[in-house]
């Protein structure tokens, strides 16, 4: 998630709330939980959010092993070289929210920072320029989504950024929030490896099917063993190209 200077001064307080409420859904297990999280630096919002964080109460997670995995997940990013911790427990143990910090710069020098953890952790990258970000969005691996909140008279210095998160998610939002997948016919839940091994298919919403496919082409087959759709005379009416 990017949030560009000219929205956080405009909206930050709704930024931050939607934000929140986004990263602690379910606690904090969707798979498009917004985790990390590019804010301009020298900016409130990231006051509003701790604030915000820091009053969310801790949610049971759906197994033990799941809890201990974000437990060590967190622990280990929060002892990545430049991260301060703006929200966390007082009991370590407790699978409540957290929020970690940290400048562009010591992110994009840190490859690991960049690695989930699954849970209702956030880590907040600072930045100074926008375009830097537009770089470092570039060097991330594949993601299910991408999520832009700024300013609609922005959209046409915003090109270079909205390209970038295009090539690294499978869905891209536009002053929305990920969590949420609706089923229809233009979802594309997916994206680049790692987020899926299938980019070209989504695992939610009508196409979902052609996940479950895989093309078969029968040469020279006689009539009775070909699959009923295949037959010259189409038993079940679906669409055929002859000759075509």
């Amino acid at each position: 998630m990017v949030v560009t200077a000219a929205a956080a001064d405009a909206r930050g307080a709704d930024i931050a709330k939607g934000y929140v409420a986004s990263l602690t859904q379910g606690a904090g297990q969707f798979c498009t939980n917004p985790g990390l999280l590019f804010a301009p630096a020298g900016n409130d919002i990231l006051d509003e959010i701790a604030r915000l964080l820091g009053e969310a109460a801790a949610a049971p997670m759906l197994g033990e092993w799941i809890t201990n995995g974000y437990l060590d997940g967190a622990l280990r990013l929060a002892g990545r070289p430049g991260i301060r911790r703006l929200v966390w427990p007082d009991d370590e143990t407790s699978a409540g929210p957290r929020l970690l910090a940290m400048n562009l710069a010591a992110f994009t020098a840190d490859a690991l920072a960049a690695q989930e953890c699954f849970g209702p952790l956030g880590l907040a990258v600072e930045y100074e320029r926008l375009e830097d970000v537009t770089e470092a969005v570039a060097a991330l691996p594949g993601q299910l989504t991408a999520s832009l909140h700024a300013e609609p008279d922005q959209a046409d210095e915003l090109g270079a950024l909205a390209a970038a998160l295009a090539d690294r998610a499978g869905r891209v939002l536009w002053n929305e929030w990920p969590t949420g997948v609706a089923v229809t016919y233009a979802m594309q839940h997916g994206g680049p490896f790692p987020a899926t091994t299938t980019p070209t298919t989504t695992s939610v919403g009508t196409a979902a099917v052609e996940r479950f496919l895989r093309p078969i082409a029968y040469q020279s087959w006689p009539q009775q063993l070909l699959p009923p759709p295949l037959r010259d005379h189409n038993p079940w009416k679906l669409p055929q190209q002859i000759r075509g």
